[in-house]
């Protein structure tokens, strides 16, 4: 679908494309493949579109009289389903967009409404590109939002009964937020490239814009590394507690053996069972070392107590 968008949306066909009006655009792969050479798109840009077409990251090339750049969106909410992907065409007059995944329809939505939007503001190549970029991004703050309650809710399950679970959704979430980071970063490198206006592309009233899309991505990805940072304090406050559980338990182990220490060397040192040893003959000596082995336990443990070691 083509729209002239000078002063109202209108719905026009390719033919009709003039240098004198501006324009908005969206179709597939295939129908570009059929329709490129309307648009001025060299077969090698096309040939680099399909190619690019299978990367997993965000790319933005200047050509000579066009930008081509290609757009993998990740879910903030879950990055691990499969990602809405496009391309896109940046001319003096027309904003091209190709629609290479979207299963759930959002690049259609926000094609519609960032179309309409910027007839209300003016129109504006720039406009179109930053009103249809900003866009794409207009959930993930919300996004990012849930992310953190999602942390804090986790917290609340660092319990020894659930550890198995906490440290596992620990190591996923901190897997999410480092491929957030890197998508953000991606992006960031989109909205610095638009802001070079290579060949004068975009009018240079309106390169504000591109200022406040990247300003926007770099406070998105700062949230990011904020949300991160609160992780690895959950990370080390869960490590914390699984050392303090196992130093109480070294602390008892260690009292038990020093309990016990003196006792073993009353039974090794009686075990011996010289000839000339007179306890052995002695008619107290059996009650007499349990008394002083009841004793030492006794003394040990009112120390040990004293010393707050349990």
């Amino acid at each position: 679908m083509i729209y002239q968008v000078d002063d109202k949306k209108i719905e026009v066909n390719i033919e009709d494309i003039q240098n004198n009006h501006m324009y908005i655009a969206m179709m597939t792969l295939d129908e570009l493949k059929e329709n490129y050479h309307h648009f001025h798109i060299t077969k090698r840009a096309l040939l680099h579109c399909e190619e690019t077409s299978s990367l997993d990251q965000n790319i933005i090339i200047p050509h000579t009289d066009y930008y081509y750049g290609l757009i993998n969106l990740i879910n903030a909410r879950d990055v691990f389903i499969k990602k809405d992907s496009l391309s896109f065409f940046i001319f003096k007059n027309l904003f091209l967009v190709v629609v290479i995944d979207d299963e759930d329809g959002h690049i259609k939505e926000v094609f519609q409404s960032s179309s309409d939007y910027v007839l209300e503001r003016g129109v504006s190549i720039t406009r179109l590109v930053y009103y249809f970029l900003s866009e794409l991004i207009s959930k993930d703050y919300q996004y990012i939002e849930e992310l953190q309650e999602e942390i804090e809710e986790l917290e609340s399950h660092d319990s020894e009964e659930e550890s198995l679970y906490f440290t596992n959704k620990l190591r996923q979430m901190s897997k999410e937020l480092l491929l957030l980071r890197n998508y953000y970063d991606n992006l960031v490198i989109i909205g610095e490239e638009l802001q070079m206006n290579h060949h004068h592309i975009f009018e240079d009233d309106d390169m504000r814009y591109f200022e406040i899309f990247t300003r926007r991505i770099e406070r998105l990805s700062d949230n990011v590394q904020i949300l991160r940072e609160l992780l690895n304090q959950a990370s080390e406050a869960h490590q914390s507690k699984l050392d303090y559980k196992l130093n109480k338990t070294m602390q008892f182990f260690t009292i038990v053996t020093t309990i016990f220490m003196p006792l073993t060397l009353i039974a090794g040192w009686y075990g011996m069972n010289f000839k000339n040893m007179p306890e052995l003959e002695s008619q107290y000596g059996y009650p007499i070392v349990i008394g002083i082995s009841v004793l030492l336990v006794i003394g040990l443990v009112i120390l040990f107590k004293k010393k707050k070691f349990f």
